[in-house]
């Protein structure tokens, strides 16, 4: 190799780099440097204020979802507690019934409510 194709490839080399390291940033001012980390700074306050939403809703829905469970065991025990309640009705009557049907057993077994004359 010569020393000219040498220095040739030093040079195309050297402004080759130059090109792929881009811009200077030290030649920024502060305002240009702030403008073109302003998107990644945005998009980090958007994540934040998403993510904000999205605690504030799950608290909502634990609150609501909470005061349903409350009311549905509210319902749940009155439920049962009628249920309850309907048993012994049912037991109650039923044993009326049984004593109902016994007295009306013993009251046929006996003498006949009116005297019929057998004619003579």
């Amino acid at each position: 190799m010569n020393k000219f194709t040498g220095t040739s490839a030093f040079v195309l080399l050297t402004l080759g780099l130059a090109a792929c390291a881009g811009p200077d940033t030290s030649q920024m001012s502060a305002g240009e440097r702030i403008t073109e980390r302003g998107g990644e700074i945005t998009q980090y306050g958007d994540d934040w204020t998403s993510g904000n939403k999205e605690v504030r809703d799950g608290e909502k829905l634990i609150a609501r979802s909470t005061s349903q469970i409350t009311n549905a065991r509210k319902k749940l025990a009155k439920a049962e507690a009628d249920q309850v309640k309907a048993r012994q009705m049912i037991a109650d009557g039923t044993i009326k019934m049984q004593r109902s049907e016994a007295d009306y057993a013993a009251v046929r077994a006996g003498p006949a409510a009116t005297n019929i004359s057998q004619p003579e």
